[in-house]
């Protein structure tokens, strides 16, 4: 397309990303039902960033959002707002942006913030903090064991029973010893001695790179895990001994008092209203600002308690009660009667004559044959009042280094029936972990937007294909390129129920009458 003819338009290239995006999702792209969908790239960055437009995942996922949303359904978007990019959230310019469309597509909305309010990115704090009620963490220790153990330093499997707390107090004591430096006993060091280098060279464990800066610990371009590793093998105390220092108290600090209220809620009463919202059919947004922070920790926590909420969980699949103990039974006491003030008449005998006579009219009548009806239909939609709610989770990847928690949200729509799923993810990783290889092969399978992806996870996905599909296939990647290496875009788009199961989507100016519909969003919102 002529640059003259783009520039005349006079919008900006993060709009009109949004827009030309749009397009194919209203033409090409409607009607196409879903409990998961993927959205998968390669690079942690936009997906287009050209003179013509800007595409990012969370403008991908605004699109799909208007599209998916149903009148009498709820929506719920959580987006990480330190993404990569000159127009990510983490940029004033960029965040205005992305709002301007938020707020014109979704007017009747509610807006949270989570995060600690510390960086100097004012432009996100000014939305209402969503805390984690503690009273609610207090009873769910194995949730919160299931957390510190994928946060582990070390690697260490914390139970329940040590995951334990009654109060603010008690759950800082926790998180300073589960999260703070190991003691170096026998079994410890008999551990690091027995590692290779190369294990811990690639990835850290845990959050082990945000307790000590790299900037003491590390030579550049070694990941901190590796090189702390080699300290301690070596026995090279002062240095060991710095690094403890620094990484004890950051913890202290970072897991103080007045730091961890700023994510829990000690009143019993608390109610942010997030529920009430998804009740009324309105869309929530959710602005995270936790990456590669201590308190990245807290963002599958404050999770599971929303899906608590929102989410409506079969009778079958619920926790039993605890059992009641017997000393806990109270028997209702009987109330003494004082025998001496009551008084008892003589009955009167009645001759069967004085009876008055009941004629078979009178009696109730009785079908024999008639079977009460127990078995109640209950419709999907009924949930117990909890409407089907869609939930889109931005920067899946960052969430699955805590496997657990990982592996909980992608698997939200087996759990609840009335939760859909969609997760995007970056596949551009030193190693592929397991759990992330599992959760974007299980989120291709029923729907997935694909607009780059790794090598290896495209091994797998067309690991039972014959040759000849696979290198159609192929051909549609290497389409893909040679459009992108013209500064424009394509995403391939899978939906087993139709023939071809893939099909490419050139990402181009809308027509007029779907430019003026799209624009019509923007001028109702304001």
């Amino acid at each position: 397309m002529p640059q003259s003819e783009i520039d005349s338009e006079n919008i900006s290239r993060y709009q009109r990303g949004f827009e030309w995006f749009t397009h194919i999702v209203q033409t090409d792209m409607k009607k196409r039902p879903w409990r998961r969908l993927g959205i998968l790239t390669f690079y942690d960055k936009p997906y287009a960033d050209t003179e013509n437009m800007y595409l990012s995942p969370k403008q991908v996922i605004l699109a799909m959002a208007k599209e998916a949303k149903k009148k009498e359904s709820g929506l719920l978007i959580v987006v990480d707002a330190l993404e990569k990019g000159e127009m990510g959230l983490s940029t004033k310019q960029g965040f205005d942006q992305f709002m301007e469309i938020f707020d014109s597509v979704f007017p009747d909305s509610k807006k949270y913030y989570f995060g600690n309010k510390a960086s100097e990115r004012k432009w996100l704090h000014e939305y209402d903090s969503l805390k984690i009620p503690l009273e609610w963490l207090i009873q769910k220790p194995n949730i919160f064991a299931d957390i510190l153990s994928d946060a582990s330093p070390v690697g260490e499997d914390i139970g329940p029973g040590d995951a334990s707390f009654e109060n603010i107090e008690g759950m800082i004591e926790v998180l300073v010893e589960k999260l703070g430096p190991p003691s170096l006993t026998e079994e410890v060091m008999g551990k690091i001695k027995s590692t290779e280098a190369s294990d811990y060279a690639g990835e850290a464990v845990g959050l082990m790179t945000v307790f000590v800066s790299p900037t003491t610990a590390v030579s550049r371009g070694v990941k901190y895990l590796g090189k702390f590793m080699s300290l301690v093998k070596d026995r090279r105390k002062a240095e060991v001994k710095e690094v403890y220092e620094e990484w004890e108290k950051r913890v202290q600090k970072g897991y103080s008092k007045e730091n961890l209220l700023k994510f829990f809620e000690l009143g019993e009463d608390y109610d942010a209203g997030l529920d009430e919202a998804i009740s009324d059919y309105k869309t929530v947004l959710l602005v995270v600002e936790t990456r590669n922070s201590l308190y990245d920790l807290f963002l599958p926590l404050v999770l599971q308690h929303l899906v608590e909420e929102i989410g409506y969980l079969p009778p079958e699949d619920r926790p039993l009660r605890e059992p009641i103990l017997e000393e806990e039974l109270t028997v209702p006491k009987t109330e003494d009667w004082d025998t001496d003030a009551l008084s008892y008449g003589e009955l009167e005998e009645v001759a069967s004559e004085e009876l008055p006579e009941i004629e078979e009219a009178q009696l109730p009548k009785v079908d024999l044959d008639y079977e009460m009806e127990t078995d109640i239909e209950m419709t999907e939609a009924d949930y117990d009042g909890k409407p089907e709610t869609i939930l889109f989770l931005d920067a899946a990847t960052h969430l699955s280094k805590f496997v657990r928690s990982f592996k909980f949200a992608l698997g939200l729509p087996d759990r609840y029936p009335n939760l859909s799923v969609s997760a995007s993810f970056y596949t551009d990783k030193e190693n592929i972990s397991d759990s992330l290889e599992e959760g974007v092969l299980e989120y291709m399978k029923e729907r997935a937007l694909v607009f780059d992806l790794h090598p290896e996870i495209f091994d797998d996905v067309t690991a039972r294909l014959p040759i000849t599909r696979k290198a159609w296939l192929m051909g549609r990647l290497q389409l893909m390129e040679q459009i992108r290496n013209e500064g424009e875009l394509a995403v391939l788009e899978y939906y087993p129920s139709e023939y071809p199961k893939w099909s490419l989507r050139r990402v181009d100016k809308p027509e007029s009458k779907v430019v003026r519909e799209i624009r019509s969003w923007f001028r109702r919102g304001k």
